[in-house]
C-alpha cells in the first residue's frame, strides 16, 4: 500500500454555488483528504439528489408529501456518501463531493451545468427518472462514469460501458427466482401469478427463464413448445382472479409472484386466500419488498417457507464493518437506511475500481456487476435467496430442504372418504387399484 494511514487529518471545506435566479443555496462541496494522500488525485464526484429547495410549500409552510419523502431519501443518500467519502480519505484517496439539487428550479432549467459535469470524474444520481433523461445526454457527453442509485428504464441504462446501474436488478431478482423454482420444484404443481400492471416486465422475466430452463430438459426442445410448462393464473394489483380454482390439496402448489409494492392488495387477498385452504400445501416464492409488508404475519410465512431474493442487506455478523457503521450511528444518531447503506456501497466500490489498494469494506455484500450484451452498460445483479425460517430471514443454505410431498386423502367430520378427483386416484392405489397414471407428456 503506497501510503500510510496511521496519521489521518480530515478536512471540510463549504462552497456556496450561484443560481441563476435569487435563490437559496443550491450546491456544497465537501472536500475530503489526508495529510499523506497528496499523491493520489482528488476524485471529484457529482451529487445530484432531489432536494426540492426551491419547491413551494403549502399553507402552514408543509411540504407537498412526495417533495417531503424526496427529500427524506436525498438526506439519508447524502448521508450514506459523506460516510464513504470519509472512508476513502481515511484509507488514502482523497475525495470532493459536489452536491446539487436535481430539482429544476422555478425557470426550469437545470441547477447543475456542463462544467460541474466536466470538473467532475463520476456521476451520482438523478434519483429521479425524469430528471436522470435530462442529465443522461449531458453526461455522455463528457464521457463521465455515471452510477444510478435508483432503477430505471433500459433505455436510460442501456448506454454504454461509463454506466453502472448500482441498485440490484429487479428483473436478475425475477430470473434468480425463475432458476431456484425449474431446479428444485420439477414435479411439483408450479403457478405464476401475474398482474400485469408495472410488474409485467418482471413476471415476463420470470416466465421466460422457466420456459428456458424445463424446455432444455426436454429431449426434444421443440415438442414443449404445445405445452404450457406452468399454470398461469390472472389476478391484478388488487386481487388474486380465479387462484382458488387451481389450487389442489392433493399436491404440492409451488405459488409464485413477482409482483412488488404497486400490488399490496393483491398481497394482502393472497394471505387470506391461502389461509381459506389451509389443508394445502403451499411453497411461495415472491418479490423482495413483500419482506416489508407489515401485515404478513410471521408464523404464515414460515409455514408456507416463503423465499424470495434479498439485497443491500447490511452484515452486520462481519466485525470488520462495525467501525464504520458506529462512527455513522454516532454522527447520525441512528442506524444507516436502505438508501444509506447502497449510496455508502456504491461510492466504496468506485473508490475500489479506481485503486484496488484500498482497505475499505462495504456495508452490505459486495457488488457483483454484469454487463450487458448489448451495450456493455453494469448491472448490480448482488441478490442472496433467503428463506424465512425461525422467524427470521435465513440464507437458503442454510435453511433445512423442503421435504418431499405426501400426498393424503381427507375425511368428513362422519370418517367418510371425501372422493379423490380421477387425476390424483393413482396416487392412492390401496384405495383405488384400478386407477392409471395420467399420460404423461413427452
Amino acid at each position: 500500500m503506497p501510503f500510510s494511514v496511521t496519521t489521518c487529518v480530515l478536512t471540510l471545506t463549504v462552497v456556496f454555488g450561484l443560481s441563476r435566479s435569487p435563490s437559496p443555496v443550491i450546491a456544497q462541496t465537501w472536500s475530503y483528504s489526508q495529510a499523506d494522500s497528496v499523491f493520489v488525485d482528488t476524485l471529484d464526484v457529482l451529487v445530484l439528489l432531489p432536494f426540492g429547495l426551491q419547491v413551494d410549500t403549502l399553507p402552514g409552510g408543509f411540504l407537498p408529501r412526495k417533495s417531503g419523502r424526496l427529500r427524506e431519501i436525498a438526506l439519508e443518500t447524502l448521508h450514506g456518501l459523506e460516510a464513504a467519502a470519509r472512508e476513502l480519505a481515511e484509507a488514502g484517496l482523497p475525495m470532493r463531493l459536489n452536491v446539487v439539487d436535481e430539482v429544476p428550479d422555478s425557470s426550469g432549467q437545470s441547477q447543475f451545468n456542463n462544467l460541474d459535469i466536466a470538473k467532475s470524474d463520476l456521476v451520482i444520481g438523478p434519483l429521479m427518472r425524469e430528471n436522470v433523461g435530462l442529465a443522461a445526454p449531458r453526461i455522455d457527453r463528457f464521457g463521465r462514469e455515471h452510477l444510478l442509485l435508483t432503477e430505471q428504464p433500459s433505455r436510460y441504462v442501456e448506454r454504454g460501458m461509463a454506466v453502472r446501474q448500482s441498485v440490484a436488478s429487479e428483473i436478475a431478482a425475477s430470473e434468480l427466482l425463475a432458476s431456484l423454482v425449474a431446479s428444485q420444484h420439477d414435479t411439483d404443481h408450479v403457478m405464476l401469478l401475474v398482474t400485469e400492471a408495472s410488474d409485467a416486465a418482471l413476471e415476463g422475466a420470470f416466465l421466460a427463464k422457466f420456459n428456458e430452463i424445463q424446455r432444455g430438459k426436454w429431449q426434444m426442445p421443440k415438442d414443449s413448445l404445445r405445452y404450457a410448462l406452468l399454470d398461469t393464473i390472472q389476478g391484478d394489483s388488487r386481487s388474486v382472479g380465479r387462484l382458488a380454482d387451481h389450487i389442489s390439496p392433493y399436491e404440492r402448489n409451488v405459488l409464485v409472484s413477482v409482483a412488488g409494492r404497486s400490488a399490496r392488495s393483491m398481497w394482502a387477498a393472497l394471505q387470506t386466500e391461502l389461509q381459506m385452504n389451509d389443508s394445502s400445501d403451499f411453497v411461495l416464492f415472491a418479490h423482495p419488498e413483500l419482506a416489508e409488508m407489515p401485515f404478513v404475519e410471521g408464523q404464515l410465512m414460515e409455514k408456507w417457507r416463503l423465499t424470495l431474493p434479498r439485497t443491500n442487506q447490511i452484515e452486520w455478523q462481519d466485525t470488520l464493518r462495525w467501525s464504520g457503521l458506529e462512527d455513522f450511528r454516532v454522527r447520525m444518531a441512528s442506524e444507516p437506511g436502505k438508501y444509506a447503506t447502497l449510496a455508502h456501497d456504491a461510492l466504496l466500490d468506485a473508490g475500489m475500481r479506481r485503486h484496488p489498494w484500498l482497505n475499505v469494506v462495504q456495508w452490505a455484500n459486495q457488488m457483483v456487476w454484469q454487463a450487458s450484451e448489448t451495450s456493455g452498460a453494469w448491472v448490480n445483479v448482488s441478490w442472496a435467496l433467503k428463506r424465512f425460517s425461525d422467524l427470521q430471514w435465513m440464507p437458503l443454505d442454510s435453511c433445512d430442504p423442503v421435504p418431499p410431498f405426501v400426498p393424503r386423502m381427507f375425511y368428513t367430520e362422519e370418517d367418510s372418504l371425501i372422493p379423490v378427483p380421477h387425476k390424483y386416484q393413482h396416487l392412492f392405489p390401496e384405495e383405488y387399484p384400478d386407477a392409471l397414471v395420467p399420460h404423461q407428456t413427452p
